[in-house]
């Protein structure tokens, strides 16, 4: 069977101005099939405009997606009816009334669009355009992603072709495809369209939602009801939670409510994102307020401490004053959703007086979602006991589940649990040889050979996708090369070097041992060609070492965070670490690139991973992270499943590449034996 031709999409133009006095004319490209196309066929549409005009550090656009089977109509409606009972369109009414020429409205055409289609490629604008930089408001958050239909598998080229010729019309308003994937926002969005094993996990999530609304208020207990949503690095846990809040806050209708309740004794749903990363947070916080969900940052998307706090009594002090005390909780809110939830201290510390973070943000939800992955404890004072690990992670084998049961800790913390699973990898685009080799290695558990596929450049997998490992004999070789690939758009971009925390790095103050002042990742290579820790005498004295050659004997590069950033852009927008430019030049760490994607992702592998006799070691001495290598109460040692952990986090980022160096020499020769098959 042929496959059909898919024609290109028609887009119309037109100033959103006279509405109410005479039809709306756009301005049609000059296709004959053009006038059919706009006003005879279901159509999306965009609709965008500048408030504030161009800001200091580029255009800031408020934009509104939609679909409509008629253009006419749909647009007078938005003019004349939707700004009496909604704020986005009486802000586009009072901007084109000011300034005729300030709404302006793309209109898309296709001789294929029928319902499903167009619904798709809303769904699909919306995910894009959320994100883009310049705009600071997305209005119409909808996310109704449409299952098989006649023409489903035109959805992807007819998308591709509609936003290449946005582009071509308002860069700014629609940069490359390869900016927007590269996207944080994109990656996190609550629009991407979500397999059956999601679907079937959020649908759970919802019955236990409305199941503690309704439930009677005699039966309520200390500790709300727990969903921990499992799964490994990349099985699409970040994108659930962020579907579900978009779900909560924007569409709590679904919810709200149930047959034995009238409608007006439905309350606005209470929910909060938490999330105890930098990173994170702040990807959140920019959908949250793109999305109208909140006005300002930390409103509804919060660090699990201010929600803590938040929502503790205030007791007054002899001294007059008066603090929260966290031991009283406040009245529960409906629903607390927690992404990287291994990542909540189950002991105090200076800036948090409880001793289990997840408990006290359960003694203040209805029903907790926790997105939790023990492989992703990083720190002595995340670890949870084996016991209460056992009990909390539950029975795991299978995908789904929605089935409660009363579970208790070592301390006699009594509560719901159900657990939902997810398997399916999402980030890593490789066949299953590949995935469980890195997965092997990752875990400690051995190096084998690096399967073929993967050792091929643009060879294909099994799974559809191509995926590259590459071992260097030189940390400098594989910075370089990490460096094209972040260079080349043909090879999709994001990409950065990251390492192991075995070099010292303290954020709070410079380094006065180093001649530029910065916390470094230094090696340097001996006279009898092995890489070392640190720089040589010589270097020590006057280098600062940047742009290398390939035959250097010497790398010298900053740790995260330490260099200004290149533009003004992206020290207001709060972008994630690796999308910034100027971190083409830093190593990044756990810290940093946890809960994010690369393309490419170059692993220095620090002297805390050694092999020896054949098997993988963890060595806490060889570790500047002491988060990971001190003792639980001075007596618990967890250094091992830390560092182990944290290998792991840094060989799962990459989405199309992994790139590896090793410092031990043994280590090194072994990867180097498995690239060579």
């Amino acid at each position: 069977m042929n496959k059909r031709r898919i024609p290109s999409p028609v887009i119309a133009e037109s100033a959103l101005v006279s509405f109410g006095k005479h039809k709306i004319e756009f301005m049609l490209p000059e296709n004959p099939a053009a006038e059919s196309l706009i006003y005879g066929y279901p159509t999306v549409y965009v609709v965008y405009a500048q408030p504030d005009g161009p800001g200091e550090v580029g255009p800031s656009y408020i934009a509104y997606v939609g679909e409509t089977n008629n253009i006419e109509n749909r647009t007078s409606q938005h003019l004349k009816a939707d700004p009496k009972v909604r704020p986005d369109w009486r802000e586009f009414r009072e901007l084109a009334e000011n300034n005729p020429s300030s709404v302006r409205q793309f209109v898309i055409g296709h001789s294929h669009f029928n319902k499903s289609l167009t619904l798709d490629i809303e769904n699909r604008m919306m995910q894009y355009l959320l994100g883009v930089d310049s705009i600071k408001s997305l209005n119409n958050r909808r996310t109704n992603p449409q299952g098989n239909y006649y023409t489903r598998e035109e959805l992807d080229e007819v998308f591709a072709r509609t936003w290449r010729k946005l582009n071509s019309l308002n860069s700014k308003l629609f940069p490359s495809e390869r900016i927007i994937r590269d996207s944080a926002l994109f990656k996190a969005s609550p629009f991407h369209e979500l397999t059956k094993a999601q679907l079937d996990a959020e649908r759970s999530i919802l019955e236990a939602i409305l199941c503690a609304r309704e439930r009677p208020v005699d039966m309520k207990t200390e500790f709300g009801d727990l969903v921990l949503v499992q799964g490994a690095a990349g099985t699409g846990k970040t994108v659930l939670i962020s579907h579900l809040f978009n779900a909560l806050l924007a569409d709590s209708e679904q919810i709200e409510g149930s047959s034995n309740s009238d409608a007006s004794d439905v309350h606005p749903l209470q929910a909060f994102v938490l999330v105890n990363h930098r990173e994170q947070k702040n990807v959140y916080n920019q959908i949250a307020r793109k999305l109208g969900l909140q006005k300002r940052n930390d409103e509804v998307v919060l660090k699990p401490t201010q929600f803590i706090n938040r929502r503790s009594e205030k007791v007054v002090l002899s001294t007059g004053r008066s603090k929260r005390d966290i031991s009283k909780p406040m009245e529960k809110v409906d629903v607390a959703l927690v992404d990287e939830a291994h990542l909540l201290l189950t002991q105090g510390n200076q800036g948090y007086a409880g001793t289990n973070m997840l408990l006290d943000i359960m003694r203040r939800a209805k029903v907790t979602i926790a997105v939790f992955d023990p492989d992703q404890i990083l720190e002595t004072g995340q670890q949870w006991s084996e016991h209460d690990l056992n009990v909390l992670l539950g029975d795991s084998k299978t995908e789904g589940g929605d089935r409660f049961e009363s579970v208790e800790l070592e301390d006699g913390s009594m509560f719901n649990r159900a657990s939902v699973v997810l398997k399916h990898q999402f980030r890593i685009a490789a066949g299953p040889e590949t995935i469980k080799w890195i997965d092997d290695f990752a875990s400690g558990r051995a190096v084998g050979t690096i399967p073929k596929e993967a050792k091929d450049v643009g060879s294909s997998s099994s799974a559809g996708e191509s995926y590259e490992i590459r071992v260097f004999d030189s940390p400098v070789k594989l910075w370089l090369a990490i460096r094209e690939k972040a260079a080349d758009a043909e090879s999709r971009g994001l990409s950065r070097v990251l390492a192991t925390y075995d070099w010292a790095y303290n954020g709070q103050k410079g380094n006065s041992d180093s001649n530029d002042g910065a916390w470094n990742v230094e090696l340097h290579r001996d006279e009898a060609g092995v890489w070392k820790m640190g720089l040589d005498e010589n270097d020590k004295r006057g280098f600062i070492i940047n742009g290398d050659a390939p035959d250097s004997n010497r790398f010298c590069h900053p740790w995260n965070y330490q260099l200004d950033a290149s533009d003004s852009v992206h020290r207001i927008d709060g972008s994630a670490w690796a999308e910034r430019p100027e971190t083409i030049d830093e190593i990044g760490s756990t810290f940093t690139i946890q809960g994010f994607d690369l393309n490419y992702a170059g692993v220095i592998i620090g002297p805390s991973v050694k092999l020896r006799e054949g098997k993988l070691l963890f060595d806490s001495k060889a570790s500047k992270n002491k988060r990971a290598v001190s003792k639980r109460s001075g007596v618990k040692d967890y250094s091992d499943k830390n560092l182990r952990n944290e290998l792991n986090v840094l060989l799962k980022r990459g989405v199309h590449g992994l790139y590896l160096f090793a410092v031990d020499p043994e280590l090194q020769l072994a990867l180097e034996r498995a690239a060579r098959g």
